[in-house]
């Protein structure tokens, strides 16, 4: 047992080490790179100033590269300590989840380094702090700590404001207790997507949002595809729903998989039900919520005997290899990263 600790251990500090390096030293690879270098870059003198920019962004990017101003003259020193800082955050936080809550270690490594890595941690970096952050917190979550629970919120909320859907969930969860209703919830968000039903716009949200509003309105100028509700990720998300409703008896006493099915069938829901509004929102709140999956699909191998839980396994590294493929061949935005694999 000792020695399995060890390994574990030097396997979470080497894997850390390589990954932190990997994303937070990178330069020019991914969609948002120069978005954020321009905005580490021309960063406001002032909180003052920084509040009234024209178009809004988290405190992360004032705090970080003001941080970096105490240590660096040079620009371009603050701007990749920046980018370090974030690949530092999101890959630690993601790991120590891991480490922490994690019933079966490798497959969960497996799963986060295959797909979350690269969307969050070498992409979308704001979301990627946010969703490490909330995933930390999934023991004050499960046990009812609900204070210690909102300080994580609160912390997630200076890296990216979708993170009020992590407090949209905690309600949902709060106050609806019985699993039949969120497949109820399920099965309304689905139907909802097929009927295109636009809720960001029936309830006033882009009115209420100025943001939203904004980004409704860049989609519609850039003609943006419709939000492919059966893309390979959503059809495999529903059928681990499927699955473990199936087996919900068997698992509901395993640590932490209530919460993180409940969670995830909320992430799924959200994304039905955003998918008739612009791409970015559907798209993004499920990435944001995908932290969950790389500690509640490894959980499949407990439906099989002691026997056939290789089979579990196999499942696990499949669908790791199918997001690689995913990402790099189908996915038009991750394309640069083909390179890294072919």
């Amino acid at each position: 047992m000792a020695g399995d600790f060890k390994f574990k251990k030097i396997s979470f500090i080497i894997i850390a080490v390589i990954l932190i390096l990997f994303a937070g030293t990178r330069i020019d690879t991914d969609p948002d790179f120069f978005l954020y270098y321009k905005n580490f870059q021309y960063i406001e003198n002032t909180p003052k100033d920084f509040l009234d920019r024209t178009m809004p962004i988290e405190w992360c990017i004032y705090i970080i590269p003001h941080f970096f101003k105490l240590f660096f003259y040079s620009k371009l020193d603050i701007i990749r300590s920046s980018f370090f800082m974030f690949a530092l955050l999101g890959v630690t936080t993601k790991l120590i989840a891991i480490r922490k809550y994690a019933n079966v270690f490798f497959l969960s490594i497996i799963l986060y380094v295959s797909n979350l890595f690269i969307m969050q941690e070498m992409t979308t970096i704001r979301a990627g702090v946010a969703s490490g952050i909330f995933i930390l917190s999934l023991d004050a979550l499960d046990k009812k700590k609900y204070k210690t629970f909102f300080i994580f919120i609160i912390l997630c909320f200076l890296f990216h404001s979708s993170s009020v859907l992590f407090i949209l969930a905690w309600l949902i969860m709060r106050f609806v207790k019985n699993i039949k209703y969120y497949y109820w919830l399920i099965v309304f968000s689905f139907i909802s997507a097929i009927f295109k039903i636009n809720f960001l716009t029936l309830l006033f949200l882009d009115k209420i949002f100025p943001r939203v509003d904004v980004y409704i309105k860049a989609m519609e100028w850039m003609k943006e595809k419709e939000t492919n509700i059966f893309n390979f990720r959503a059809l495999f998300a529903l059928i681990i729903i499927l699955i473990f409703a199936f087996y919900y008896k068997k698992l509901k006493n395993t640590q932490y998989f209530e919460s993180l099915f409940k969670i995830h069938i909320i992430s799924v829901s959200i994304f039905f039900l955003l998918s008739s509004s612009a791409q970015v929102f559907s798209t993004r709140s499920f990435e944001l919520f995908s932290v969950v999956q790389f500690l509640l699909y490894p959980l499949i191998i407990y439906i099989f005997n002691d026997k056939f839980k290789i089979f579990g396994w196999i499942v696990i590294v499949f669908y790791a290899l199918l997001q690689i493929y995913y990402l790099i061949e189908i996915a038009d935005i991750y394309k640069p990263y083909k390179s890294w694999f072919f």
